[in-house]
């Protein structure tokens, strides 16, 4: 019997305990700030490995690098939306870039 009260009461002090800590570790992350969504993770690490992949063809365009410069500026501002908004930018400048080495380098006269 004594035993188990025992137990009961180490059981108790947990549980207000992790309410406690729980509740402060809430807090902290609030002030933090919210981490990137994994969208905007997955659309930042597009967006770099495009321009990437363009910038080592010969083909980046400079709309392309500034719009992943700022994504990149938004994901350490922890905003999901503006990263996700600019890494799509740089992501398809940096598409357009790469199309460029299907055409010739002149055309014909």
């Amino acid at each position: 019997m004594k035993l188990v009260k025992g137990v009961a009461r180490v059981l108790g002090g947990g549980i207000v305990l992790l309410g406690i800590v729980g509740s402060g570790a809430q807090a902290a992350g609030d002030e933090a700030g919210a981490a990137l969504t994994p969208e905007a993770s997955w659309a930042l690490s597009n967006a770099e490995a495009a321009v990437a992949l363009a910038q080592s063809n010969g083909v980046l365009w400079t709309t392309a690098a500034a719009a992943l410069a700022q994504a990149q500026e938004a994901a350490k501002k922890q905003d999901s939306v503006a990263v996700i908004a600019h890494a799509a930018t740089a992501s398809e400048q940096a598409s357009l870039g790469m199309g460029q080495l299907a055409y010739p380098l002149m055309g014909r006269y």
